[in-house]
Formats: structure tokens, sequence, C-alpha cells
């Protein structure tokens, strides 16, 4: 079909979706009492919320934007099996965000699981930079990437809404979703240029000091917890 039909195919498939959405969903429900909160996220654990979803973001935007062209150039992948990765990584990711937000609804799991899954998404990373070398290693790390980064995003928007002050949950949240897609902003760029200079080694080498410092910069978090607790 060539790129305009496949673009074409994608904005009437978003134009069926608006329209589902329009005249089958159910209205919002009246509001009822909130149920017990757990304490507050302070101002400093919101920032610290946001550095972590700046670097999670940045770590996510060069996976998600190099990685069908990562198969393609270097691991010999057609287009559709280039394709096919993200297509691992979007499956992984679905499974990981409803998985790990249930979990992360449970007393006393949110504020662990930022670091945990950032940390697991550094392994991913890490398998991305092996697939140099065998090349299978590639579907794992895709479906690792899903599990764990992409899914960090998500808990950390749980942990958000479940501890924010009462009227603060619109402005914490935006702040921490404007964290995330300046790391969106940044990452990829910053993966490209290293991409140019130095190949695909150092740039998902790169994509894991991301993520560990995300898992770094969210480790606070799960001390504050326990201090609670």
């Amino acid at each position: 079909m060539g790129w305009r039909g496949a673009v074409w195919t994608a904005a009437g498939a978003a134009a069926l979706a608006a329209g589902w959405a329009a005249l089958v969903l159910p209205p919002d429900p009246p509001r009822v009492a909130a149920g017990p909160r757990s304490a507050s996220l302070t101002r400093g654990a919101v920032g610290r919320l946001a550095g972590f979803s700046v670097l999670l973001g940045c770590g996510i935007a060069s996976v998600n934007t190099y990685l069908a062209l990562f198969g393609s150039q270097r691991l010999g992948l057609t287009p559709i099996a280039a394709a096919a990765l993200v297509a691992v990584l979007g499956l992984a990711g679905i499974g990981g965000r409803v998985g790990w937000s249930r979990i992360a609804g449970r007393p006393g799991r949110a504020r662990a699981l930022p670091g945990l899954l950032a940390a697991g998404a550094v392994g991913a990373a890490l398998l991305l930079a092996l697939a140099l070398v065998l090349p299978l290693l590639v579907w794992p790390a895709a479906g690792a990437v899903g599990s764990f980064a992409v899914s960090a995003n998500a808990v950390s928007m749980v942990l958000v809404l479940q501890s924010a002050a009462p009227g603060r949950a619109g402005a914490d949240s935006a702040l921490v979703s404007a964290g995330f897609f300046a790391g969106f902003a940044v990452g990829p760029p910053l993966f490209g240029a290293l991409v140019s200079a130095c190949g695909y080694g150092p740039g998902w080498l790169l994509v894991a000091v991301e993520f560990a410092g995300a898992a770094a910069v969210a480790v606070p978090l799960r001390s504050r917890d326990h201090g609670e607790a």
C-alpha cells in the first residue's frame, strides 16, 4: 500500500475508535466519597517522580524510535519482522501495565515498584546490546522493555493518583507526565547522535544508564514508604 496508504489506514482506525468511544461508552458515574488515602506525596516526592519520568522517558522513547530500525539495519530483519518487534513490546506493555498497576493498587506496594521496574528495564537494555552478538535476544529484550520500562510509567501514575493531596491529583499527574514527555523529546536525539558516532552498542548502553538513573532516583520513594510503615 505504501506509506501513504499505511498512514491513511492508521488515521481511519483512530477515527473509528473515536466514534466508538462517543457512541458506546457510558456516561461517567456520579462522584462518590473517596476511600482511605495513603500518606500524601510531598512536593519533593512529586519532583522526584518527575525526574524519574524524565530518565524513563529518555530510554523508552529511544527504544520505541529505533528498535525497528535496529532490527532492520543491524540484525537483518525484514520490515515486517522488524515491525513485529514493536508489536511484541506493545503487547508486553499492555500486560505489564495492567498487571503491575493492579499490584501497585495494593497497600504499601506502589512506592517500591518504580525503582524495581526501572532496574528490570536495565536488564532489557543490556539484552538489546547483547543482541548485536546473539540476534535472537532482541525478542525477549523487546518484551522486557514493555514488561518493565513501559509498565514503570503506568505505576508512577498510579502512585501519583493514589497518594496526591486533596485537589492536587491533576497538577501532580501533569507534572509527572510532563517529565515523561520531556524524556521523549530528549532521549531519541541523544541516542541517534551516539549511534551515528559510535554504533548501536553504545546507544543501548546509554539507554541502560538512563534506566539505571531512573531506578536510583526512585529508591528514596521506597525508603520513605518503609519509614511510614
